[in-house]
């Protein structure tokens, strides 16, 4: 199972998210969480030390590869398998989560 949350602004996504994730997992189901906000909090959300989630670094750009084919149809993939990816760049977090970061704007001008 797959579950994304999505939102305006504010709504509590990563509210809704990490308590989702942190039940899901107490009651046995393997989570990967993704933060894909340009804010990334979701690590403090999971249950993770502040200065360890800030210290998370975002993936590298260099995981998505276009492919065209015959028929100049062209299609962005993953150059590693999301277990490779999450084995990797991923942290662990409370309750058994394993957590990675999309993005992470280090300051004004870079996102």
């Amino acid at each position: 199972m797959q579950v994304a949350v999505a939102g305006k602004g504010g709504s509590g996504k990563t509210t809704i998210a990490g308590t989702l994730a942190r039940i899901l997992a107490r009651r046995g189901s393997m989570v990967r969480a993704i933060d894909a906000d340009s804010n990334p909090n979701l690590a403090v959300t999971l249950g993770m030390d502040p200065a360890v989630a800030f210290a998370m670094s975002g993936l590298p750009p260099g995981l998505l590869r276009v492919v065209r084919d015959e028929n100049g149809t062209s299609e962005t993939v993953l150059v590693k398998a999301p277990r490779e990816i999450f084995d990797e760049y991923g942290m662990d977090a409370p309750d058994g989560i394993r957590l990675i970061v999309g993005a992470r704007v280090e300051h004004a001008g870079t996102g």
